[in-house]
């Protein structure tokens, strides 16, 4: 597991590279676009305030760069809000001015701004001292900049090959396939040999597959996230329920292999109580193979040909055993593991979805003769 992982280490870090350079070349080029954009129709000789807003807005995905220009837009906003009553009323200047810094900085600090509400005392100070001093010119082109360089900022994001993370997702979900299938056909071997799933697995088997997980589900809504607003034809035609429901199945199955790891930690011959090879270990361990490649192949079509036969022999195991109800003991307990694992494997694929059309109303005969 670990030698997979640095292996798989450059691939990562060439992917985060690419990532983090087209993001840069896309605020590079909006805030390119707003200074040139500002001086030849607003006339400004330094356009700084434009071209700041068109880099702090330019996010890797469309939906993070809309958010943090409504944080950042509605961050100004509040600051000229704030700071123009306080400059036309406030006396005297010192008052005005300290009722600024004070409402500003109460606002700056509510979470729906994030590190963005930064902007509400810096905007509300440039505006007070701007229509102050009678300098409403100045004001307005700053505004207008601050205006120029978020729609910019935003145009490029969408426009210039915005980021569909589909691959790392995939990367992620087969990451996690394989490791539950690897982890139910090792069990399948403890069962047999009657050993305690930590000397064939290793210690740390139960942390592996939780950060594969977490992996996983961030690795899902990232691609989610990158495929909204997106304009580009592979972010269209992405299916992301099917990943959901993927990711929602394995993650069961993961639970349920789990449970199980756990229970034959704590009794290691509870799958075989009287010897090596006895008539419910071998069926057990065939199930739990069969287990493994239906789990390999969870990948949002149709459930694997091999489960109804796979239920129908549980079923059968259950029923085989002689004395007591199973039920009360770690062997059904370990059958109802199982069961629950085939159940989330078996669940049918979504069904796709029904274009409804506007249903066309009975022909009426006409009133006019």
């Amino acid at each position: 597991m670990r030698g997979v992982r640095w292996s798989a280490l450059p691939a990562r870090m060439r992917r985060l590279g690419r990532a983090h350079c087209a993001e840069a070349a896309r605020a590079t080029v909006a805030a390119g676009l707003t200074w040139q954009t500002c001086t030849a129709l607003l006339h400004t000789p330094g356009p700084y305030a434009g071209a700041v807003a068109a880099l702090l807005i330019v996010e890797t995905t469309v939906v993070r760069t809309v958010s943090a220009a409504l944080r950042y837009g509605g961050g100004c906003l509040l600051g000229v809000l704030v700071a123009v009553p306080a400059a036309w009323y406030a006396r005297p200047q010192a008052a005005g001015l300290l009722l600024v810094v004070f409402a500003s900085v109460l606002l700056a600090r509510r979470d729906f701004l994030g590190h963005h509400g930064i902007h509400v005392p810096t905007t509300a100070l440039i505006t007070f001292a701007l229509v102050r001093d009678r300098h409403s010119g100045e004001l307005y082109s700053h505004l207008a900049e601050i205006v120029l360089g978020i729609a910019f900022g935003l145009a490029c994001s969408a426009l210039l090959f915005p980021a569909v993370r589909v691959r790392s997702a995939e990367h992620a979900l087969e990451e996690l396939r394989t490791l539950v299938a690897r982890y139910l056909d090792a069990l399948a071997d403890t069962v047999v040999d009657r050993r305690p799933p930590r000397d064939v697995l290793g210690p740390a088997w139960e942390q592996n597959l939780d950060r594969a997980l977490q992996r996983a589900r961030t690795a899902v809504d990232e691609a989610h996230e990158s495929v909204r607003w997106n304009p580009r034809p592979a972010a269209r035609r992405r299916r992301w329920h099917l990943d959901h429901r993927v990711l929602r199945t394995l993650s069961e199955v993961a639970d349920e292999l789990t449970a199980t790891g756990r229970l034959l930690d704590a009794h290691p011959q509870a799958a075989g109580a009287c010897a090596p090879g006895t008539a419910f270990a071998q069926p057990y361990a065939r199930l739990l193979r069969t287990t493994a490649l239906c789990a390999y192949s969870c990948r949002g079509g149709r459930p694997h040909p091999a489960l109804p036969a796979t239920r129908r022999a549980l079923t059968r195991l259950g029923t085989a055993r002689h004395g007591p109800p199973t039920t009360g003991t770690e062997a059904g307990r370990l059958l109802r593991h199982l069961e629950a694992a085939l159940s989330c494997l078996s669940a049918p694929p979504p069904a796709p979805p029904v274009r409804t059309h506007r249903a066309l109303g009975p022909l009426r005969p006409s009133s006019r003769r």
